[in-house]
């Protein structure tokens, strides 16, 4: 697991930066309409909540358990936000991207072991981040069915 830090430890060292860089690309990516009526502010935060909290989600002993409460926040605020939930998935996909082009623009990982490091690091996250969409897929179908139950 230690391999994997090179990456972690890189945007944690640029979370304002690279959660900007987020901010300003979801704002205007026609796959995330809905994202530019909420604040820049409401959006920096809520992908420094997201990359800060991280590295526990990758290595905490009870990382599945931190893993489900930090993405039924996740679907919570995206759906009390109006986002649709294929926006609020391709949105979790965009900061996963942002980090690794970050890390690529800064030529952070200068030789193959860094790079493999790296890759190590970009699978762990693409696991956690199928496990969010299966997360974040059934906070909404609850809260649709829900609502749905209560117009009824």
């Amino acid at each position: 697991m230690v391999e994997s830090m090179k990456l972690l430890d890189v945007l944690e060292a640029n979370i304002d930066e690279i959660a900007g860089y987020w901010t300003a690309d979801v704002k205007k990516n026609k796959r995330t309409v809905h994202y530019q009526q909420i604040s820049d502010d409401k959006l920096v935060l809520q992908a420094i909540k997201f990359y800060s909290q991280l590295r526990n989600l990758l290595f905490a002993p009870n990382r599945l358990d931190k893993a489900q409460e930090f993405f039924m926040h996740y679907a919570r605020t995206c759906y009390e936000n109006g986002i649709p939930l294929h926006e609020s998935i391709y949105a979790l996909n965009m900061m996963r991207r942002h980090m690794w082009l970050y890390a690529e623009f800064q030529a952070i990982f200068i030789n193959a072991i860094e790079h493999n490091q790296a890759i190590d690091s970009v699978m762990r996250i693409m696991l956690l981040i199928d496990y969010a969409v299966y997360e974040i897929t059934l906070y909404y179908k609850d809260r649709i069915r829900l609502e749905a139950k209560q117009n009824s």
